[in-house]
């Protein structure tokens, strides 16, 4: 195997030697066997972003009660609408992420289907030129020398 970012070769490594690129994962893709991507710290029960939707919902309640109830708190009281949004936001972008992990766990792996009226793409192979393929470079001396001839006819 190599390396896919310098081309040295890398059997058996965490990490290139060249160029230090982490290749740990190289050969779990060539053979087709990714790890499980966890979120740590996470948990996949509602109970997270209930929590912090009903704190959200506090904090607008008891904007809602500075402003109208207390005097002069219409002037302070819409800073509690700072941190309700924030809540009630935080709620629902861990509530949408539950479900995607839900989805995840029902379906791991969702097959890919193309439209009826397509079909799959071809993959073509590639293959590397062989030495009688590649042209030589011409050279910088005889291109330099006959821009310079060029422009001593023109004088």
């Amino acid at each position: 195997m190599y390396c896919p970012q310098c081309a040295n070769p890398i059997d058996g490594m965490k990490f290139c030697r060249s160029c230090g690129a982490n290749v740990s994962l190289v050969s779990q893709a060539l053979t087709g066997q990714f790890p499980e991507a966890t979120a740590e710290g996470q948990e996949l029960s509602p109970g997270g972003f209930v929590t912090t939707l009903f704190t959200g919902i506090a904090f607008l309640i008891g904007s809602l009660v500075v402003s109208y109830r207390i005097p002069h708190g219409i002037y302070w009281g819409w800073s509690l609408l700072i941190p309700a949004l924030a809540c009630i936001g935080e709620a629902v972008g861990q509530y949408l992420k539950f479900r995607d992990q839900r989805r995840q766990q029902q379906d791991p792996a969702p097959q890919y289907s193309p439209p009826f009226n397509q079909t799959k793409p071809q993959i073509l192979e590639a293959s590397a030129p062989t030495t009688s393929e590649l042209i030589p470079p011409t050279s910088i001396t005889e291109d330099t020398t006959r821009h310079l001839e060029a422009s001593r006819w023109r004088e």
